[in-house]
């Protein structure tokens, strides 16, 4: 795999890119030498100007490298340049995974006298983390909280619980959750309703 086809590769595992997050991630050398990097990829990129030059893998790209994942100008690239954040203060890990799911079944099993032949009842629990990775043992999940409701921030974390078992027993690790959010009030919050958890919230802050 060359230079170019690397660097593609790293986008489209990202979604999303800002040039800093290339810079930092692929240290190129200079800012100055990035930014001559990535425009020579131009043919391979679409660009968006926001408060700094964003990119991601127009059909060009996505062929070049045999990628499937379309990604679509959307309200949703702040949190994924927040990911990519999160992504840089881990270290880059080699196995991050964006918008990973789990899903466990219980038998639900039958509370009448009454049994229909055949039938299956189960209760099925899904949870999609934004991103996930492992190390030394343990199986990190990351909670980007930019733009979520606090309500809802919390019925997730009650879901975490729920499923925290199902969990460790499906990934054979300990599982651990990372909060990243804005403030120091959200992250109090956060911090109350983890209690009990393997868990650490940390702010935005914090992690750059």
């Amino acid at each position: 795999m060359n230079r170019t086809e690397k660097i593609l590769t790293l986008i489209d595992r990202l979604g999303v890119a800002s040039v800093r997050q290339l810079h930092e991630i692929l240290r190129l050398g200079t800012y100055r030498n990035t930014c001559r990097v990535i425009n020579k990829l131009s043919p391979y990129l679409h660009e968006v100007r926001s408060r700094e030059k964003i990119v991601y893998l127009n059909k060009d790209g996505r062929e070049l490298i045999a990628s499937v994942n379309e990604i679509k100008k959307s309200m949703l690239f702040d949190h994924m340049l927040l990911t990519n954040d999160a992504y840089i203060y881990f270290n880059c890990p080699h196995d991050w995974r964006r918008e990973y799911a789990f899903e466990s079944s219980t038998d639900a099993g039958y509370g009448f006298a009454i049994q229909v032949k055949g039938l299956t009842t189960a209760t099925t629990k899904k949870l999609v983390a934004d991103a996930m990775f492992s190390r030394n043992g343990y199986i990190y999940l990351i909670e980007i909280d930019n733009t979520r409701h606090m309500a809802d921030n919390i019925k997730k974390v009650k879901r975490y619980k729920e499923m925290w078992t199902d969990i460790q027993k499906k990934s054979n690790m300990q599982p651990f959750l990372y909060f990243i959010t804005l403030s120091e009030s959200r992250k109090r919050k956060l911090q109350t309703a983890c209690k009990g958890m393997r868990a650490e919230v940390l702010t935005f802050d914090e992690i750059r």
